[in-house]
């Protein structure tokens, strides 16, 4: 069925720098709200209700369309698909730089959200199938770090823009625009038409029975339902870590520079357990001490005294490893190279579904039995998500 010799290991290579490229710039586009809540909430006149419903739409985006996305990316050449989806992208951020009606605002993100669900699927099913067998958890730990990083540059630099330059929150996102545009550009003149989802070139379409087989895989639904607590613990809880640790008396400045530093251990984590995990041919190992880890590291996060809070962030920063493993281990669920994109959108539905719920859950935890039964819970789901692991069969 694959046929990858007929691309060069140069033609390879440049198909890879394309795909971590429009990976930094999804990155970009995803995170580019944190920095401007404040400028936006003043310029639509919006309480932080409004807001929060801004926020969710690219989650709800990818909970309605993940799915149908996957089989659309899997049937078309990469080319186009992955095309189709930056120009989503550009669309909605043209939207959202020129309206004055935040109806109008919210459905620029809801189309920019579709857009991303395209790049996202796309890339990663791409680098699954492109890189060597024993070089793909390395890689998918690449594509979860063009995430990240953005993250980082966009909550820190983005806030100097508008408030040290005076830039508006239309003017940063127009720039972030013309980084998709850029992408787009490279996309069309990099990837050939030939390339599919699944990285090789293939006349061999997937029977109907081999798709049937991803939802009747249980593996598939282990690793995804395990992720959900991950993703709560690193994604929807980091909306109130550095108000916990002020809660415990730490200045908010200081809290606030003390976690950043969790993600630029969290890169470097990423990249050593991606490469420690090719080198010995084991991600589930590697993904049950790091959800073990993170327990631990929530525990930290609640009792250590503030002096020794960077304990914390060391411990939390080398469990984020998970991600790029979870995402990695789609290879080892796909009976075939084509179903990767319809592994990782299953996974993609239930783990944006979880966010939604959890996010909503601990905020009412938080509320109304504090900060220290919302960490349990985060731990308790931990402990559910080592326990299904074990018992994951198809991945090593």
């Amino acid at each position: 069925m694959e046929n990858k010799a007929t691309y060069s290991k140069s033609k390879i290579g440049w198909m890879i720098f394309a795909i971590v490229f429009c990976g930094l710039v999804q990155g970009f586009g995803t995170f580019k709200l944190i920095p401007m809540q404040d400028a936006i909430q003043n310029y639509f006149n919006i309480d932080a209700g409004a807001y929060g419903i801004l926020a969710s739409a690219q989650n709800w985006m990818m909970i309605a369309f993940s799915v149908p996305m996957g089989y659309l990316i899997r049937k078309i050449p990469s080319k186009w698909s992955m095309s189709i989806g930056y120009c989503l992208a550009i669309l909605g951020v043209i939207l959202q730089i020129t309206t004055k009606s935040f109806p109008v605002f919210v459905a620029g993100r809801l189309i920019e959200g579709g857009g991303f669900g395209f790049v996202q699927l796309g890339n990663g099913s791409l680098i699954l199938n492109l890189v060597e067998e024993n070089r793909k958890s390395f890689w998918s730990c690449v594509m979860v770090v063009t995430t990240v990083l953005p993250q980082v540059v966009t909550t820190k630099v983005g806030s100097v823009l508008v408030i040290n330059t005076g830039l508006s929150f239309q003017n940063v996102f127009a720039l972030i625009g013309g980084l998709q545009v850029l992408a787009l550009i490279i996309w069309i003149i990099i990837i050939p038409v030939s390339l599919r989802a699944y990285g090789v070139e293939s006349s061999v379409k997937p029977t109907k029975e081999q798709t049937r087989r991803v939802y009747r895989n249980p593996d598939v639904w282990l690793t995804s339902l395990a992720f959900i607590s991950f993703n709560a613990a690193t994604i929807v809880f980091a909306n109130y870590v550095v108000k916990l640790m002020t809660w415990k008396g730490m200045d908010p400045g200081e809290a606030a520079s003390t976690y950043s530093y969790a993600a630029v251990i969290g890169v470097a984590a990423m990249l050593f357990f991606g490469w420690l995990s090719d080198k010995l041919h084991t991600k589930k190992k590697i993904v049950i001490a790091s959800l073990f880890t993170c327990a631990v590291s929530f525990i930290l996060l609640r009792y250590l005294p503030n002096g020794l809070m960077w304990i914390y962030v060391i411990v939390f920063g080398i469990s984020r490893s998970v991600t790029g493993l979870t995402n990695g281990a789609a290879a080892d669920l796909a009976e075939v190279p084509s179903d990767v994109p319809i592994v990782s959108s299953v996974r993609n539905t239930i783990m944006q579904l979880g966010s939604v719920v959890m996010g909503i859950v601990l905020g009412f935890v938080i509320q109304y039995a504090g900060y220290t039964c919302a960490v349990f819970i985060i731990i308790a789901e931990l402990i559910v998500s080592i326990v299904l692991w074990l018992f994951v069969k198809r991945v090593k």
